[in-house]
């Protein structure tokens, strides 16, 4: 790639991160392009559609979601360890405005888009801690790390509706984990 078509991209990458932080996954994506002084037809040579550049963005954070990662795996307590990194999850999804739907849609899509592959990181950590969890008993054996990935969705969305008032997805996330745990934890 020329240099100047990847001063393009990555200017396209860091507005696009601000403006879906800001106005959530449906932002214009003209206003992206005019905010990175480029014309709409560099953005879409770069990212053909917006499931692209949302999943280009997840990418460019999964340096932070993989420090999350290493800092939860110290955790000593298994249980502990799957309970900080599903909150680490939520708290990655939801610092995008409405990625919650389109995470879900691309976990229960039947074809891999660039949302799903996306999300692989997320989906194979949970299934490390979760596979943990379950060999020291803590966790039940039915449960998936994609349907833990599909409530750190779900909670993600829950937390953005409710404000400042969080009892309702802190009632959530006590479900949650007594959905997971075994009946002993």
């Amino acid at each position: 790639m020329r240099s100047d078509a990847r001063r393009n991209r990555d200017l396209l990458l860091a507005v696009a991160r601000q403006h879906v932080r800001r106005h959530g996954v449906t932002t214009s994506l003209e206003a992206i392009a005019r905010d990175a002084g480029v014309g709409p037809g560099t953005l879409y040579r770069h990212f053909p559609d917006r499931e692209n550049l949302l999943a280009e963005v997840l990418r460019a954070e999964s340096d932070e979601l993989g420090e999350a990662r290493d800092r939860v795996a110290r955790e000593p307590d298994v249980a502990l360890r799957l309970d900080a990194w599903l909150h680490e999850m939520e708290q990655h999804i939801a610092s995008y405005r409405g990625l919650s739907g389109p995470l879900v849609g691309a976990l229960e899509g039947a074809e891999a888009t660039p949302l799903t592959l996306a999300c692989q990181e997320m989906l194979a950590t949970t299934e490390r801690f979760l596979a943990e969890a379950r060999a020291a008993g803590v966790a039940r054996a039915e449960v998936t790390a994609h349907d833990l990935v599909g409530c750190a969705a779900m909670l993600a969305w829950l937390g953005s509706t409710c404000g400042a008032d969080t009892r309702q997805a802190d009632g959530a996330r006590e479900i949650l984990r007594s959905g997971y745990r075994t009946p002993h934890r």
